[in-house]
Protein backbone atom coordinates (compact mmCIF):
# COMPACT_ATOMS: atom_id res chain seq x y z
CA UNK A 1 0.00 0.00 0.00
CA UNK A 2 1.30 2.87 -0.87
CA UNK A 3 1.56 6.15 1.03
CA UNK A 4 -0.81 8.69 -0.76
CA UNK A 5 -3.67 5.34 -0.47
CA UNK A 6 -2.78 5.14 3.59
CA UNK A 7 -3.31 8.88 3.82
CA UNK A 8 -6.78 8.39 1.73
CA UNK A 9 -7.93 5.71 4.01
CA UNK A 10 -6.97 8.00 7.38
CA UNK A 11 -9.39 10.45 5.99
CA UNK A 12 -12.17 8.04 4.63
CA UNK A 13 -12.12 6.81 8.29
CA UNK A 14 -12.11 10.38 9.94
CA UNK A 15 -14.90 11.53 8.14
CA UNK A 16 -17.03 8.24 8.82
CA UNK A 17 -15.88 9.09 12.75
CA UNK A 18 -16.90 12.91 12.24
CA UNK A 19 -20.44 12.36 12.98
CA UNK A 20 -20.15 10.61 16.12
CA UNK A 21 -22.55 8.07 15.63
CA UNK A 22 -21.55 4.36 15.63
CA UNK A 23 -20.45 3.40 12.11
CA UNK A 24 -22.15 0.79 10.08
CA UNK A 25 -21.32 -2.99 9.51
CA UNK A 26 -21.49 -1.98 5.60
CA UNK A 27 -18.78 1.00 6.22
CA UNK A 28 -16.36 -0.68 8.60
CA UNK A 29 -16.42 -3.66 5.68
CA UNK A 30 -15.74 -0.83 2.91
CA UNK A 31 -12.78 -0.02 5.03
CA UNK A 32 -11.45 -3.06 5.00
CA UNK A 33 -11.89 -3.59 1.40
CA UNK A 34 -9.53 -0.80 0.66
CA UNK A 35 -6.75 -2.47 2.65
CA UNK A 36 -5.79 -4.80 -0.29
CA UNK A 37 -4.32 -2.46 -3.05
CA UNK A 38 -5.10 -4.93 -6.03
CA UNK A 39 -8.83 -5.79 -5.04
CA UNK A 40 -9.86 -2.70 -4.30
CA UNK A 41 -8.39 -1.60 -7.65
CA UNK A 42 -10.08 -4.76 -9.97
CA UNK A 43 -13.63 -4.84 -8.13
CA UNK A 44 -16.26 -3.15 -9.96
CA UNK A 45 -18.87 -1.02 -7.33
CA UNK A 46 -21.08 -4.37 -7.52
CA UNK A 47 -18.64 -6.70 -6.69
CA UNK A 48 -16.97 -4.34 -3.60
CA UNK A 49 -20.15 -4.23 -2.21
CA UNK A 50 -20.69 -7.54 -1.80
CA UNK A 51 -16.95 -8.12 -0.90
CA UNK A 52 -17.30 -5.64 1.54
CA UNK A 53 -19.81 -7.99 3.64
CA UNK A 54 -16.96 -10.16 4.08
CA UNK A 55 -15.77 -9.45 7.69
CA UNK A 56 -14.44 -12.31 10.03
CA UNK A 57 -16.12 -13.31 13.22
CA UNK A 58 -14.71 -13.48 16.41
CA UNK A 59 -16.13 -16.80 16.70
CA UNK A 60 -13.86 -18.31 14.07
CA UNK A 61 -10.98 -18.30 17.03
CA UNK A 62 -10.19 -19.79 20.26
CA UNK A 63 -8.53 -17.96 22.89
CA UNK A 64 -5.68 -19.38 24.65
CA UNK A 65 -4.11 -16.89 26.58
CA UNK A 66 -3.40 -12.92 27.49
CA UNK A 67 -0.82 -11.09 26.21
CA UNK A 68 -1.42 -7.91 27.64
CA UNK A 69 -3.81 -5.33 28.80
CA UNK A 70 -3.65 -1.59 29.36
CA UNK A 71 -5.86 1.64 28.99
CA UNK A 72 -5.50 0.69 25.43
CA UNK A 73 -7.82 -2.24 25.79
CA UNK A 74 -6.56 -6.10 25.75
CA UNK A 75 -4.38 -8.27 23.80
CA UNK A 76 -4.99 -11.97 23.89
CA UNK A 77 -3.51 -15.41 22.06
CA UNK A 78 -5.77 -17.43 19.77
CA UNK A 79 -5.47 -19.90 17.42
CA UNK A 80 -7.90 -20.37 14.23
CA UNK A 81 -10.07 -22.93 14.73
CA UNK A 82 -10.02 -24.23 11.36
CA UNK A 83 -6.91 -23.56 10.30
CA UNK A 84 -5.25 -23.70 13.50
CA UNK A 85 -2.99 -20.54 13.01
CA UNK A 86 -1.83 -18.91 15.94
CA UNK A 87 -2.73 -14.89 16.09
CA UNK A 88 -3.29 -12.24 17.90
CA UNK A 89 -6.23 -10.12 19.01
CA UNK A 90 -6.60 -7.09 19.87
CA UNK A 91 -9.97 -4.81 21.62
CA UNK A 92 -9.86 -1.43 22.55
CA UNK A 93 -11.69 -0.04 25.46
CA UNK A 94 -11.84 3.72 27.06
CA UNK A 95 -9.97 4.21 29.96
CA UNK A 96 -12.02 3.63 32.51
CA UNK A 97 -12.52 0.14 31.52
CA UNK A 98 -15.47 0.75 29.39
CA UNK A 99 -15.93 0.35 25.20
CA UNK A 100 -14.61 3.34 23.87
CA UNK A 101 -17.12 6.06 23.20
CA UNK A 102 -18.63 7.23 20.38
CA UNK A 103 -18.54 5.25 17.50
CA UNK A 104 -16.88 2.31 20.16
CA UNK A 105 -13.35 2.69 19.22
CA UNK A 106 -13.94 1.46 16.04
CA UNK A 107 -12.38 4.43 14.13
CA UNK A 108 -9.14 4.28 15.85
CA UNK A 109 -9.42 0.18 15.59
CA UNK A 110 -9.91 0.60 11.37
CA UNK A 111 -6.77 3.34 11.29
CA UNK A 112 -4.64 1.17 13.16
CA UNK A 113 -5.64 -1.88 10.91
CA UNK A 114 -4.86 0.77 8.00
CA UNK A 115 -1.48 0.69 8.94
CA UNK A 116 -0.91 -2.39 9.74
CA UNK A 117 -2.36 -3.59 6.06
CA UNK A 118 0.85 -0.85 4.69
CA UNK A 119 3.46 -2.71 6.86
CA UNK A 120 2.15 -6.17 5.98
CA UNK A 121 4.39 -8.67 4.22
CA UNK A 122 7.86 -7.46 5.91
CA UNK A 123 9.50 -9.78 7.97
CA UNK A 124 10.04 -7.16 10.73
CA UNK A 125 6.08 -5.55 10.91
CA UNK A 126 3.66 -7.18 12.48
CA UNK A 127 1.14 -7.51 9.63
CA UNK A 128 -2.65 -7.62 9.91
CA UNK A 129 -4.65 -11.01 9.47
CA UNK A 130 -8.22 -9.37 9.29
CA UNK A 131 -10.93 -7.20 11.11
CA UNK A 132 -13.43 -9.23 13.24
CA UNK A 133 -16.52 -8.85 14.77
CA UNK A 134 -18.04 -10.16 17.91
CA UNK A 135 -21.51 -11.26 16.63
CA UNK A 136 -22.58 -11.05 20.15
CA UNK A 137 -21.56 -7.67 21.27
CA UNK A 138 -20.83 -6.19 17.35
CA UNK A 139 -17.33 -4.75 18.24
CA UNK A 140 -14.44 -5.00 16.21
CA UNK A 141 -11.06 -6.07 16.91
CA UNK A 142 -7.75 -6.27 14.86
CA UNK A 143 -6.80 -10.09 13.98
CA UNK A 144 -2.86 -10.10 13.94
CA UNK A 145 0.33 -11.73 12.85
CA UNK A 146 1.65 -13.30 16.48
CA UNK A 147 4.76 -12.79 17.22
CA UNK A 148 5.49 -13.62 20.64
CA UNK A 149 6.09 -11.87 23.85
CA UNK A 150 7.66 -8.29 23.83
CA UNK A 151 10.85 -7.14 24.60
CA UNK A 152 10.66 -5.72 27.70
CA UNK A 153 8.76 -8.96 29.03
CA UNK A 154 12.14 -10.69 27.88
CA UNK A 155 13.96 -8.14 29.94
CA UNK A 156 12.05 -9.00 32.78
CA UNK A 157 12.51 -12.28 32.30
CA UNK A 158 16.31 -11.52 31.91
CA UNK A 159 16.45 -10.16 35.31
CA UNK A 160 14.59 -13.10 36.89
CA UNK A 161 17.19 -15.85 35.64
CA UNK A 162 20.39 -13.83 35.54
CA UNK A 163 19.79 -11.22 38.27
CA UNK A 164 20.08 -8.36 35.74
CA UNK A 165 18.51 -6.39 33.17
CA UNK A 166 20.89 -5.93 30.28
CA UNK A 167 21.63 -7.92 27.49
CA UNK A 168 25.29 -8.83 25.85
CA UNK A 169 26.77 -6.50 23.13
CA UNK A 170 26.01 -9.26 20.68
CA UNK A 171 22.77 -9.94 21.71
CA UNK A 172 21.78 -6.14 21.66
CA UNK A 173 23.37 -5.92 17.94
CA UNK A 174 20.79 -8.71 16.81
CA UNK A 175 17.71 -6.84 18.07
CA UNK A 176 18.64 -4.07 16.60
CA UNK A 177 20.04 -4.99 13.34
CA UNK A 178 16.06 -6.21 13.51
CA UNK A 179 14.57 -2.94 14.40
CA UNK A 180 16.81 -0.46 11.82
CA UNK A 181 15.60 -3.04 8.87
CA UNK A 182 11.78 -2.48 10.20
CA UNK A 183 12.43 1.14 11.08
CA UNK A 184 13.53 1.36 7.06
CA UNK A 185 10.77 -0.81 5.54
CA UNK A 186 8.15 2.03 7.57
CA UNK A 187 9.75 4.82 6.29
CA UNK A 188 10.26 3.91 3.09
CA UNK A 189 6.03 3.68 3.28
CA UNK A 190 6.33 7.29 4.68
CA UNK A 191 5.13 5.60 7.93
CA UNK A 192 6.13 7.45 11.53
CA UNK A 193 5.84 4.60 14.29
CA UNK A 194 5.76 7.12 17.21
CA UNK A 195 5.72 4.84 19.80
CA UNK A 196 8.69 2.70 19.28
CA UNK A 197 9.69 1.08 22.92
CA UNK A 198 10.48 -1.94 24.57
CA UNK A 199 6.71 -3.06 25.13
CA UNK A 200 5.67 -2.48 21.12
CA UNK A 201 8.89 -4.35 19.94
CA UNK A 202 7.99 -8.59 19.93
CA UNK A 203 11.23 -10.73 20.37
CA UNK A 204 9.50 -13.99 19.38
CA UNK A 205 8.59 -17.27 21.46
CA UNK A 206 11.39 -18.92 23.45
CA UNK A 207 12.43 -22.08 21.68
CA UNK A 208 11.42 -20.35 18.28
CA UNK A 209 14.39 -20.75 16.55
CA UNK A 210 15.19 -17.26 16.60
CA UNK A 211 12.16 -15.88 15.46
CA UNK A 212 12.52 -12.22 13.51
CA UNK A 213 12.40 -9.20 15.62
CA UNK A 214 8.96 -7.45 14.76
CA UNK A 215 7.36 -3.92 15.75
CA UNK A 216 3.92 -3.90 16.99
CA UNK A 217 1.02 -1.35 17.75
CA UNK A 218 0.61 1.43 15.05
CA UNK A 219 -2.13 3.12 17.46
CA UNK A 220 0.27 6.34 17.11
CA UNK A 221 1.26 5.90 13.80
CA UNK A 222 1.19 8.66 11.11
CA UNK A 223 1.92 9.43 7.46
CA UNK A 224 4.99 12.20 7.30
CA UNK A 225 5.11 15.08 7.46
CA UNK A 226 3.39 14.16 11.20
CA UNK A 227 2.02 17.24 13.05
CA UNK A 228 1.21 16.20 16.73
CA UNK A 229 3.06 15.36 19.77
CA UNK A 230 2.34 11.76 20.86
CA UNK A 231 4.35 8.97 22.22
CA UNK A 232 6.20 7.58 25.52
CA UNK A 233 7.99 10.50 26.99
CA UNK A 234 11.25 8.69 27.93
CA UNK A 235 11.53 7.23 24.12
CA UNK A 236 10.25 11.01 22.68
CA UNK A 237 12.76 12.46 20.64
CA UNK A 238 13.52 15.78 21.41
CA UNK A 239 11.96 18.02 18.92
CA UNK A 240 8.49 16.02 19.33
CA UNK A 241 8.75 16.44 22.98
CA UNK A 242 9.28 20.14 22.21
CA UNK A 243 6.15 20.43 20.26
CA UNK A 244 8.13 20.80 17.41
CA UNK A 245 5.19 20.13 14.66
CA UNK A 246 7.21 19.45 11.33
CA UNK A 247 9.17 16.26 12.63
CA UNK A 248 9.60 13.42 10.62
CA UNK A 249 10.60 9.75 10.46
CA UNK A 250 13.63 10.59 12.24
CA UNK A 251 12.15 10.93 15.39
CA UNK A 252 11.13 6.96 15.87
CA UNK A 253 15.47 6.60 15.27
CA UNK A 254 15.99 8.10 18.35
CA UNK A 255 13.48 6.09 20.13
CA UNK A 256 15.36 2.93 18.39
CA UNK A 257 18.95 4.60 20.10
CA UNK A 258 16.69 4.14 23.44
CA UNK A 259 15.94 1.29 23.17
CA UNK A 260 19.40 0.09 22.42
CA UNK A 261 20.50 1.60 25.43
CA UNK A 262 17.79 0.07 27.31
CA UNK A 263 19.26 -3.28 26.13
CA UNK A 264 22.61 -2.46 27.14
CA UNK A 265 22.47 -1.41 30.63
CA UNK A 266 19.11 -2.89 31.92
CA UNK A 267 17.64 0.47 32.53
CA UNK A 268 15.62 2.78 30.88
CA UNK A 269 18.00 5.90 29.86
CA UNK A 270 15.82 8.63 29.91
CA UNK A 271 13.60 7.86 32.86
CA UNK A 272 12.04 10.59 35.20
CA UNK A 273 9.29 10.25 37.72
CA UNK A 274 5.70 10.10 36.27
CA UNK A 275 4.32 14.19 36.34
CA UNK A 276 7.97 15.45 36.73
CA UNK A 277 6.79 16.83 32.92
CA UNK A 278 8.78 18.04 29.90
CA UNK A 279 11.05 20.19 31.60
CA UNK A 280 12.47 17.01 34.02
CA UNK A 281 12.67 15.21 30.91
CA UNK A 282 15.04 17.96 29.08
CA UNK A 283 16.87 17.98 32.03
CA UNK A 284 18.01 13.77 32.05
CA UNK A 285 18.92 14.16 28.08
CA UNK A 286 20.97 17.43 28.75
CA UNK A 287 22.39 15.48 32.19
CA UNK A 288 23.03 12.47 29.55
CA UNK A 289 23.86 14.14 26.00
CA UNK A 290 25.07 17.55 26.97
CA UNK A 291 23.70 20.81 26.60
CA UNK A 292 23.01 21.39 22.76
CA UNK A 293 24.63 25.09 21.43
CA UNK A 294 22.19 27.74 19.60
CA UNK A 295 22.12 25.94 15.89
CA UNK A 296 20.98 22.79 17.55
CA UNK A 297 18.79 23.69 19.70
CA UNK A 298 16.93 25.95 16.52
CA UNK A 299 17.04 22.44 14.76
CA UNK A 300 14.64 20.96 17.22
CA UNK A 301 13.11 23.45 19.08
CA UNK A 302 10.39 26.16 17.75
CA UNK A 303 11.09 29.13 17.30
CA UNK A 304 9.24 30.31 20.04
CA UNK A 305 11.06 28.15 22.77
CA UNK A 306 14.59 28.74 21.69
CA UNK A 307 14.95 31.83 23.50
CA UNK A 308 13.28 29.86 27.08
CA UNK A 309 15.83 27.17 26.60
CA UNK A 310 18.91 29.41 26.41
CA UNK A 311 17.80 30.92 29.63
CA UNK A 312 17.20 27.67 31.33
CA UNK A 313 20.28 26.42 30.01
CA UNK A 314 22.13 29.23 31.24
CA UNK A 315 21.21 28.22 34.94
CA UNK A 316 22.40 24.60 34.54
CA UNK A 317 25.02 24.03 36.83
CA UNK A 318 27.15 22.76 34.33
CA UNK A 319 25.65 25.37 31.00
CA UNK A 320 28.66 23.77 28.84
CA UNK A 321 28.25 19.87 30.04
CA UNK A 322 29.45 18.02 27.22
CA UNK A 323 26.78 14.70 28.54
CA UNK A 324 28.68 11.52 29.95
CA UNK A 325 26.96 9.07 27.59
CA UNK A 326 30.36 7.10 26.83
CA UNK A 327 30.72 7.08 30.95
CA UNK A 328 27.31 4.95 30.81
CA UNK A 329 28.13 3.15 28.33
CA UNK A 330 31.97 2.02 29.02
CA UNK A 331 34.24 0.15 26.32
CA UNK A 332 33.65 -2.88 28.37
CA UNK A 333 29.44 -2.76 27.62
CA UNK A 334 29.91 -1.03 24.27
CA UNK A 335 32.12 -1.42 21.57
CA UNK A 336 33.80 1.66 19.88
CA UNK A 337 31.50 1.04 16.58
CA UNK A 338 28.92 0.15 18.70
CA UNK A 339 29.27 3.15 20.18
CA UNK A 340 29.11 5.30 17.08
CA UNK A 341 25.52 3.77 16.47
CA UNK A 342 24.06 4.88 19.94
CA UNK A 343 25.18 7.98 19.78
CA UNK A 344 24.59 8.55 16.10
CA UNK A 345 21.01 7.39 17.23
CA UNK A 346 20.87 9.99 20.23
CA UNK A 347 21.84 12.62 18.49
CA UNK A 348 19.76 16.35 19.55
CA UNK A 349 19.90 17.29 15.53
CA UNK A 350 17.55 15.27 13.78
CA UNK A 351 19.30 16.21 10.35
CA UNK A 352 22.45 14.64 11.74
CA UNK A 353 20.67 11.87 13.28
CA UNK A 354 21.90 9.16 11.48
CA UNK A 355 18.91 6.46 9.15
CA UNK A 356 18.00 3.22 9.30
CA UNK A 357 19.82 2.64 6.57
CA UNK A 358 22.86 4.53 7.30
CA UNK A 359 22.71 2.79 10.59
CA UNK A 360 23.31 -0.44 8.83
CA UNK A 361 25.78 0.61 6.71
CA UNK A 362 27.93 1.15 9.72
CA UNK A 363 30.92 -1.48 10.89
CA UNK A 364 28.91 -2.36 13.85
CA UNK A 365 26.75 -4.29 11.97
CA UNK A 366 28.72 -4.79 8.76
CA UNK A 367 31.86 -6.60 10.52
CA UNK A 368 29.70 -8.64 12.73
CA UNK A 369 29.69 -12.43 12.77
CA UNK A 370 25.81 -12.03 13.59
CA UNK A 371 24.60 -10.70 10.09
CA UNK A 372 21.90 -13.84 9.97
CA UNK A 373 19.05 -11.88 10.92
CA UNK A 374 17.23 -15.05 11.76
CA UNK A 375 19.37 -15.30 14.62
CA UNK A 376 18.39 -13.68 17.84
CA UNK A 377 17.76 -15.25 21.39
CA UNK A 378 17.09 -12.76 23.91
CA UNK A 379 15.31 -15.48 26.00
CA UNK A 380 16.22 -16.04 29.51
CA UNK A 381 18.39 -18.59 28.62
CA UNK A 382 20.84 -16.34 26.57
CA UNK A 383 23.94 -16.99 28.40
CA UNK A 384 24.95 -13.21 29.73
Amino acid sequence: MDPTRLAAICAKIEEYAAGGAPMSRRRVAAICAMFDDRAAAGRTRRNKLRKNLCVDSTRSYKQVGEIGSGTFGTVVKAVHRKTGQTVAIKTFRRRDGKNVPGDGGVSQLLREAAFLAACGGHPNLVGLHTVARDPRTKKYSLVMEYAGPSLRRARREHVAAHGGGAFPEAEARRVMRHLLSSAEAMHARRIIHRDIKPRNVLVGEEGSGGAAVKICDYGLATVCPAHKRVGTSWYMAPEVLMHRMDYDERADLWSIGCVMAEMLSGEVLFKVEDGDGKTRQLDRMFDVLGTPGVETLQAFAPPFAVGKMLRRLARQPRPSHQGRLRELFPGETLSEDGFDVLKGLLTWNPKERLTAAAALRLPWFTGAVDAVAAEIDVSPQAKA
